[in-house]
């Protein structure tokens, strides 16, 4: 299987490839970036909850970095109930399997698909209850979120998931504001076990307290602008502030200019350590016809590195592998620039590049490449194949990782 998918990759990279800019969700990687003109309808806060009959999805994944590698089967079975326009409730279960042909040597496994053993698990990943009234909405319970500094980032079998308690007001069509608490999360990037629910300290190195956080969202015509405060309780306190503004120039050209301001700083006993961050980004994407060009830039100005997130985070630059928050020290940078190619309704190939350094360039100094095909075979069937090369220009050897999943939604 993973001579079939290099030769396919090889095939794509001596030809015009080029980088997927706008997913479905706000989390995709490997960009961050989405246009406002491709949201139907504008959310504070994006919940996926299905309040009707039951839905899900089913999935099927293959990854490999370097000598370790993995294979997994999983799926979500999700059922809503609507009890009157005020009250909705929706639970639903994941589940991550060994479909039996991986590794008998856990050593050989590429884990990330399975919990702290490397074994297969069951979960209770969503048991949400909505409340409407007038123009307030609570989400309370187990739900799919995302956030610039908490979010799903479902790049593997299950997504992260977040147990929180959330208020949203929509005071227009144009401006909400909101406030809640995140209590834990599950999934791959939970920091300890995908198959279980620890605190948001506990996922970021820390220990267990919950996040504290407001927000605001405008959207008019061609501009969005989202901030965000979180607040996790003796480790750190965030605020984040990003503008997306997009305009048509002909029927064919397109730009959208991005702004992002990142700020953290630690509170109290520090259980996170010594936080300073400082960091500003900015996009620019251009469109023609089916073409897209992209460049993004990142600096951290503090003296300690970029805040940290639980899920692939919110900075224009990140990539499958390789994020400004990554990279240790202050005065920390990275640019990307990335091509994509929309062939058709179904397929998108594309390519991206990126650099990460530190001030001190013998510190960190890592370059990486990514090459991936999107493919919508119908309005619920998906394909993802991706290929990453991280190129460390000091002394550690690549790092190469192949992706693909197939996804069934019903």
């Amino acid at each position: 299987m993973v001579n079939l998918i290099s030769i396919i990759l090889l095939f794509f990279s001596v030809t015009p490839v080029y980088a997927h800019l706008h997913g479905n969700e706000e989390g995709d990687k490997p960009f961050n970036f989405k246009s406002p003109d491709e949201t139907d309808f504008f959310q504070a806060v994006e919940h996926d909850e299905e309040y009707y009959g039951c839905s899900g999805y089913l999935r099927t994944g293959f990854i490999q970095t370097d000598h370790k590698s993995a294979s997994a089967i999983a799926g979500e079975l999700g059922c809503g109930y609507q009890l009157n326009s005020f009250i909705k409730a929706h639970i639903g279960l994941f589940a991550s399997i060994d479909p039996g042909f991986n590794s008998n040597n856990d050593l050989n496994i590429q884990g990330d698909f399975f919990n702290q053993q490397k074994d297969s698990y069951l979960i209770v990943g969503e048991a949400v209850l909505t409340l409407t009234y007038d123009k307030f909405e609570a989400h309370l319970g187990r739900q799919n979120f995302d956030s610039p500094h908490l979010d799903g980032d479902d790049l593997r079998m299950i997504s992260n998931l977040y147990e929180a308690y959330l208020l949203d007001y929509h005071y227009s069509d144009a401006l909400y504001f909101g406030a809640g608490f995140v209590r834990e999360t599950s999934g791959w990037e939970n920091g300890a076990n995908a198959s279980q629910f620890v605190s948001i300290g506990e996922a970021l190195g820390g220990n267990s307290n919950g996040a504290w956080l407001s927000w605001v969202n405008y959207q008019q015509d061609n501009m969005i602008m989202d901030t965000w405060f979180y607040l996790i309780p003796d480790h750190i306190a965030i605020f984040y502030t990003e503008l997306i503004y997009s305009r048509e120039l002909t029927d064919t050209v397109s730009y959208s200019f991005g702004f992002q301001y990142d700020w953290g700083h630690d509170v109290a006993n520090s259980r996170l350590g010594n936080v300073d961050a400082h960091t500003v980004g900015f996009l620019f994407a251009i469109s023609w016809t089916d073409i897209t060009f992209t460049s993004a830039y990142n600096k951290n100005f503090g003296n300690t590195g970029a805040v940290a997130s639980v899920g692939g985070g919110p900075f224009f630059t990140s990539l499958e592998d390789q994020t400004l928050d990554a990279i240790s020290g202050k005065d920390t940078e990275s640019i990307l620039l990335s091509i994509e190619y929309n062939i058709n309704n179904f397929i998108d190939l594309g390519a991206a590049a990126g650099k990460f350094n530190a001030a001190n360039s013998k510190k960190y100094n890592k370059e990486e490449l990514n090459l991936f095909i999107n493919i919508n075979w119908k309005e619920n069937l998906s394909t993802e194949l991706i290929y990453a090369v991280v190129d460390d220009q000091n002394s550690e050897p690549d790092m190469h990782q192949v992706r693909a999943i197939l996804t069934y939604r019903y």
